[in-house]
């Protein structure tokens, strides 16, 4: 299915900017999230159903849908990313593609049909009543704001945020601490092709989820991790772990994720 100037190839589980020739594997939430949208698209799909699993008994947290709508934006890139709409208080939403408004081009011209005229101007007078209504009854849209944000500087000069997020204000002392300990290994990088990183915790805190942000050659890049511990006290982010994934990698050739469980 075509998304912008991405395909989606469901069977696979990939999505493949067309442009720059970027194949990104879907980790497992952002292929269920976006298989759902593809499914209903043009309807809302409930957030219950999002952290549903759907058809099997694996449950996404509220913060893993909100991290792989955020993730499958960017990847759509700032004139795609519309196409997956939030509506506040009930789900997402994944638009048809708007067709263009049909225009006649006369001697250079653009000339606009009068009935189209008059649906701009019935359209503008809706949005401003709209406007004047949520003003009278103090309606205002709240985006999910994060826990923190963190600005760490490399010696190179260059300058990485870090950033947590979590549906709670409370009880995230493991969250804050793994964004410590991840801030004290970028530290440790000359430099990097990340500019942004994201960390979560999973509902029942046995997932962090990762997500490193950056620019190479001109073309966002995304790099999805997720690690499991089980163990107590729980160490996600530790030297065994850092060793194998190399957090300072400036070369990335493909966009893909990684799972990885400690010990019990």
């Amino acid at each position: 299915m075509q998304l912008g100037h991405c395909k989606f190839d469901i069977d696979k589980g990939e999505l493949i900017n067309q442009e720059s020739g970027l194949v990104w594997h879907l980790p497992r939430a952002e292929l269920h999230v976006l298989t759902l949208l593809v499914e209903y698209q043009g309807k809302v799909v409930a957030k219950p159903l999002l952290e549903s699993g759907h058809e099997d008994d694996s449950h996404f947290s509220s913060a893993s849908v909100a991290r792989a709508i955020f993730t499958l934006r960017s990847f759509l890139g700032p004139q795609y990313e519309i196409l997956i709409e939030t509506v506040k208080g009930q789900g997402y939403l994944l638009r048809h593609h708007r067709a263009r408004k049909e225009i006649d081009v006369k001697r250079g011209r653009f000339i606009i049909r009068p009935l189209h005229a008059l649906l701009v101007v019935i359209a503008l007078v809706g949005v401003l009543l709209s406007l004047w209504w949520f003003s009278q009854i103090g309606y205002s849209i709240s985006p999910t704001m994060p826990l923190s944000m963190k600005t760490v500087s490399l010696d190179s000069g260059q300058q990485v945020e870090v950033i947590l997020y979590s549906p709670s204000n409370t009880n995230n002392e493991l969250l804050i601490d793994q964004g410590q300990q991840l801030t004290q290994s970028l530290l440790g990088c000359t430099d990097t092709v990340w500019d942004r990183v994201f960390l979560s915790l999973s509902h029942d805190k046995q997932v962090l989820n990762i997500t490193f942000r950056g620019d190479y050659f001109g073309q966002s890049i995304i790099r999805n991790l997720k690690i499991s511990d089980l163990r107590q006290p729980k160490r996600f982010i530790n030297p065994e772990w850092l060793e194998q994934v190399n957090i300072c990698d400036s070369l990335p050739v493909r966009l893909a994720s990684s799972h990885r469980t400690q010990g019990r």
